[in-house]
């Protein structure tokens, strides 16, 4: 995505567009600031130990698509453009902060509720969370790349199905 399509999209003109940021990169930061606290919400909202935890998992599991609806299309064009990618790595690099930040927290959360004994311990919640965000991060990029949805399931239906499958060894009997 050029930063002329950019300023399209978002009704400026690109010369107005490089008035609030220096390059595209910071464009990208704006949008996840944006985004981030609506994700970071659920995790408030979904502490381990409240609710159940298939009502939490399903909820980060919706936050998180909610987050690749928005994320995904402007990620894909700074992984088309090598020189763009290498500036944003060098920029979130300092910060500690990344894609992978995600999973971390998700794995905080389950590691939380395997030390509640709301959990089983024998899977390691960092497996767990890659089996949660992993598809929910595969099924917008499907959704974006096709269209529509190739399984004809809501966000709902699709979030608590990869929740109660991957409940199913994972919860005390």
């Amino acid at each position: 995505m050029t930063t002329k399509e950019i300023a399209r999209e978002i009704d400026l003109t690109e010369g107005a567009l490089y008035r609030h940021f220096d390059h595209k990169a910071e464009i990208f930061f704006a949008l996840m600031a944006i985004h981030l606290p609506t994700f970071y919400e659920a995790f408030q909202v979904h502490q381990a130990g409240s609710a159940t935890v298939n009502e939490n998992l399903v909820a980060l599991a919706l936050a998180t698509i909610q987050y690749y609806e928005q994320i995904v299309p402007l990620g894909a064009s700074f992984m088309a453009d090598t020189e763009l990618l290498v500036q944003l790595r060098a920029s979130i690099q300092p910060l500690g902060v990344g894609p992978q930040s995600i999973f971390e927290d998700v794995t905080t959360y389950i590691e939380k509720e395997q030390q509640l004994g709301r959990m089983r311990q024998q899977i390691p919640a960092l497996t767990l969370a890659i089996l949660l965000l992993g598809p929910c991060f595969q099924w917008v990029f499907n959704r974006r790349f096709l269209g529509a949805d190739p399984f004809h399931k809501t966000e709902q239906q699709f979030a608590e199905e990869l929740v109660q499958g991957l409940l199913a060894g994972a919860i005390p009997d």
